[in-house]
């Protein structure tokens, strides 16, 4: 077994763990509009990295934005 692959299995299993983990809390997350909700979903598909941390770092609403809300 080369010395890369004990460096990239374990990289590539946090990346996708932390990918899947920002979608699953994306989709519990309560205090998000449907419209919001879409938005994370697809950063998180598009530039899972960048968008997972903000997630995990700054929370739903990062610096306080909100998209519209869904009617009561």
């Amino acid at each position: 077994m080369d010395a890369w692959v004990l460096v990239v299995i374990p990289v590539a299993a946090v990346w996708t763990a932390a990918i899947v983990f920002a979608l699953a809390t994306v989709a519990r997350e309560r205090s998000l509009s449907t419209t919001e909700r879409r938005i994370w979903i697809g950063a998180v598909l598009v530039a899972p990295l960048p968008a997972a941390l903000v997630w995990f770092a700054l929370g739903p609403h990062p610096f306080g934005l909100r998209v519209g809300r869904d009617p009561l």
